[in-house]
């Protein structure tokens, strides 16, 4: 009979910790739900929008007679006010390059809008950007050509000029694709 007598008290004891276990178990769920973690926001980068526009090959007369040069150019244009939210999920460098090239040479579908409103400025005032950069190549020596240091003013007065008539971009930066001076 001592045996009987424990079956029951047994019984109700693990009775009450299996609803205690169900009621932990509940409750653990319901605050999971109640206090949910925010959902995980992707890493957003804000960063310039730049773009290659190719002003083709020139060939000028420099200040000497009978020198000239020949010239390959490209400029790195930041589209004003521009930058471009990246999100995780998208590759990017350092900066933003968007397109390459200028006028029908290369496809700039891949622009966002910003920019393509900068290019689209360059192609309109493609004559007066390449005349002043004729000016600008024309006024040059042949002597200061010879030189790194000459080269790079040619490129700041380049880049300078072209930023005179540019309201919708700035030039960053002004490449030579090729050099030749004779």
């Amino acid at each position: 009979m001592h045996r009987v007598g424990r079956l029951p008290i047994l019984m109700v004891v693990a009775a009450a910790l299996a609803a205690g276990a169900a009621a932990a178990g509940i409750s653990a769920l319901m605050m999971r739900r109640v206090v949910a973690t925010p959902p995980t926001k992707q890493k957003v980068e804000v960063v310039p929008i730049t773009f290659f526009y190719s002003l083709g090959e020139q060939t000028v007369n420099l200040r000497e007679p009978g020198r000239y040069l020949k010239v390959g150019i490209e400029l790195e244009v930041l589209a004003k006010g521009g930058a471009h939210a990246l999100e995780a999920s998208e590759t990017s460098t350092a900066q933003k390059t968007a397109g390459e090239g200028g006028g029908d040479e290369k496809n700039h579908t891949n622009l966002p809008p910003l920019a393509l409103a900068t290019k689209a400025e360059l192609d309109e005032k493609r004559a007066q950007v390449l005349d002043l950069v004729i000016e600008e190549l024309s006024a040059s020596s042949f002597k200061d050509l010879l030189t790194p240091k000459g080269r790079r003013e040619l490129r700041q007065r380049i880049r300078k000029a072209v930023n005179q008539v540019l309201s919708s971009g700035e030039v960053q930066q002004v490449y030579f694709t090729t050099f030749l001076a004779q």
